[in-house]
């Protein structure tokens, strides 16, 4: 099974705090509304990213991509994190 991105957005609404800005550059192009400056991360509406657009597991996106922080670049399908919030989310994970 191929994990598709695109129909999850799982990552970007499991934790507030996970779109914090750790690499050089992070937040440069994003909208300063979507911007928790205080934190030095993405602004969220509880653990969803605001840059989040659509809805978990059926059609997901993230309307900064080009911009996306570091940690969002990092971030791969399949990862051991990836997994845990699948599951979270109860999607497939495998």
């Amino acid at each position: 099974m191929s994990l598709d991105c695109v129909s999850c957005g799982a990552c970007c609404a499991y934790s507030e705090s996970w779109p914090v800005f750790i690499g050089d550059g992070d937040g440069e192009g994003i909208p300063d509304e979507l911007i928790d400056l205080e934190h030095e991360r993405m602004q969220s509406h509880g653990n969803r990213c605001t840059a989040l657009v659509g809805q978990i597991g059926i059609r997901a996106y993230c309307c900064v991509y080009a911009c996306r922080p570091l940690v969002c670049r990092e971030f791969q399908a399949g990862s051991d994190d990836c997994i845990m919030v699948r599951r979270f989310f109860d999607l497939p994970a495998a």
